[in-house]
């Protein structure tokens, strides 16, 4: 099972937003309460659940992925020009993966962007891997993809999900608490 939360936030609240959210997904999904750690590479975990977390933001959105099998998400705003899409995909992208944003950068950019950073989550490396070093067109992973008004969402583990990401209100999180 995977569940998918989002909240509003700004670049100033984003860290703890995504804490908030975390807590409430536990919460909310599991019914549990665990201390949120970090492992040696920055990877979020539940301490004493066996419950796997992936947080997310971008431009005033938070995300929080929780499932009961690893998991990684990312979202991300879409903005930017054709050009500096493709001109980024070349640069962070294997060839094939810059080919396909070529034939629709505005799209397609985000749907890799995201599977990516989704995937380097996923494992637990990373920016530490280069981007251009895997492809996620020729990878065996699942990847969930949603638009959420303006926003590309992307889920990466070894399931599937349909479920769109839950909207959830700042008053809902004002009260979360380890």
């Amino acid at each position: 099972m995977i569940k998918l939360y989002l909240a509003a936030c700004t670049k100033a609240t984003e860290h703890d937003i995504g804490i908030k959210l975390a807590y409430y997904a536990i919460r909310d999904a599991y019914g549990l309460d665990a201390p949120l750690n970090k492992d040696e590479r920055g990877k979020p975990y539940f301490d004493g659940a066996d419950v796997h977390i992936s947080i997310s933001h971008s431009h005033e959105r938070c995300l929080a992925a929780i499932s009961d099998s690893e998991v990684g998400a990312d979202i991300e705003y879409k903005n930017g020009t054709d050009e500096r899409l493709t001109r980024l995909a070349k640069r962070f992208f294997t060839e094939g993966e810059a080919a396909y944003v070529d034939e629709c950068p505005r799209e397609r950019f985000y749907e890799i962007w995201c599977a990516k950073e989704s995937y380097i989550k996923y494992t637990g490396e990373g920016f530490s891997r280069p981007l251009s070093s895997f492809s996620v067109l020729e990878s065996d992973m699942c990847f969930s993809r949603f638009d959420c008004g303006g926003y590309t969402v992307c889920v990466c583990s070894r399931e599937r999900t349909d479920e769109a990401p839950l909207f959830i209100a700042d008053d809902i999180l004002t009260n979360q608490q380890p």
